[in-house]
């Protein structure tokens, strides 16, 4: 299994597809919120939490994708939502050391 790539070539552009489905659906749902409730506690609190929010709709798409056999799509989709979840977790790690410092 050494040296066994993650995607094949002929998936390259269904991962590609995944990600930017995640990427786009977070950016979509930040906006969203953003409108309703701009700087409000709802706003952070969807922002700081956009990784958890997320499996609101990768699961049914990781479902959808497995059940059509589209490997690249779903890899996509799990690379792009593990991706947004380190970037969630370092900010909130980062906002988290800030503020628990007695910064004013």
């Amino acid at each position: 299994m050494i040296g066994t790539p993650i995607l094949k070539k002929s998936q390259i552009g269904d991962a590609i597809a995944g990600i930017v489905t995640v990427f786009g659906i977070d950016i979509v749902i930040i906006f969203i919120s953003l409108l309703l409730n701009t700087f409000s506690p709802v706003f952070m609190s969807v922002v700081f939490s956009i990784g958890a929010i997320q499996l609101i709709y990768i699961l049914p798409l990781l479902r959808w994708s497995v059940k059509r056999r589209v490997k690249g799509f779903s890899k996509g989709l799990l690379m792009g939502a593990m991706a947004i979840a380190i970037v969630n977790i370092f900010c909130f790690l980062v906002v988290f050391k800030f503020f628990s410092s007695g910064a004013r």
